[in-house]
C-alpha cells in the first residue's frame, strides 16, 4: 500500500457535507487521474461510505482525521486500506498493526517523526505543511534520509513541484483542489496536479 501511494504521488483529502457531495469529488478526482482518496471523518457516516466504495478498483481508499482506536478499527473493517491522523496516536498505531494496515501519523517536529519511525511507520504526514514549507522537508531528510514524507496542508498547484524537489514521497491535497469551483474545475485541476508531479519526477 505504501508503494501504491508513493507511485500515485498525490492523495486527495476529501471533506464533504454528505455522501453525494463526497462522491462528486471522488469522481472528479478519478476522472482527473487521482486514484488515492482519503475520506475524512468529517464526512457524516463516513464508515458507511467507505463500505459502499470498498470494491471500487479505480480507488486507493483511505480514511483520514482518525483520532482513536474505534475510528481506526471501524474504518479498516469497512474497507479503508490506509489510515491517516492529524497527529500520532499510540492506539491507532496498535490497531493498524493488528489489522495489517498502513498508518500515516501526522508529525510536525523531528522528535515526532523519530517516534513515529521507532513505532514502525515508514511514512509520516507532515502537518500542517503550510506552517513549514518545502524547505523544511530538505532539513528533515538531512539527518533522517530514509523517512518518507507526505505534506498535507499548504500544498497547491503553484508549489507542488517545490515539495517534490525537496524530497517528499507524495503530497496530500485538500482545499487547494476542492475550492477550484465546479466538479469540472476540480477534475481539470486534478489533471494539472498529476501532470506537474509527473514532470517534476521525470527530471
Amino acid at each position: 500500500m505504501l508503494e501504491s501511494i508513493k507511485k500515485e504521488g498525490i492523495v486527495a483529502v476529501i471533506r464533504a457535507k454528505d455522501h453525494e457531495e463526497a462522491k462528486g469529488y471522488i469522481n472528479a478526482c478519478v476522472n482527473g487521474g487521482i486514484r488515492a482518496v482519503e475520506l475524512t471523518y468529517s464526512i457524516p457516516n463516513v464508515v458507511d461510505l467507505i463500505n459502499e466504495l470498498r470494491d471500487d478498483k479505480n480507488l486507493i481508499l483511505g480514511v483520514g482525521s482518525v483520532l482513536n482506536r474505534e475510528m481506526a478499527k471501524d474504518a479498516i473493517l469497512a474497507g479503508a486500506k490506509y489510515v491517516v491522523s492529524p497527529g500520532y496516536s499510540e492506539e491507532v498505531n496498535e490497531v493498524c498493526k493488528q489489522l495489517n494496515t498502513l498508518y500515516l501519523p501526522g508529525c510536525m517536529t523531528v522528535s515526532e517523526i523519530m517516534n513515529a519511525q521507532d513505532k514502525g511507520n515508514k511514512m509520516v504526514k507532515l502537518f500542517p505543511g503550510d506552517v513549514f514549507g518545502p524547505k523544511y522537508v530538505k532539513a528533515i531528510k538531512a539527518p533522517i534520509p530514509n523517512v518518507e514524507i507526505m505534506p498535507t496542508g499548504g500544498v497547491s498547484i503553484d508549489n507542488v513541484d517545490k515539495w517534490f524537489e525537496m524530497g517528499v514521497s507524495c503530497v496530500g491535497v485538500g482545499s487547494s483542489l476542492f475550492n477550484a469551483g465546479s466538479l469540472e474545475d476540480i477534475e481539470n485541476l486534478a489533471k494539472e496536479f498529476v501532470e506537474k508531479i509527473q514532470n517534476v519526477r521525470s527530471k
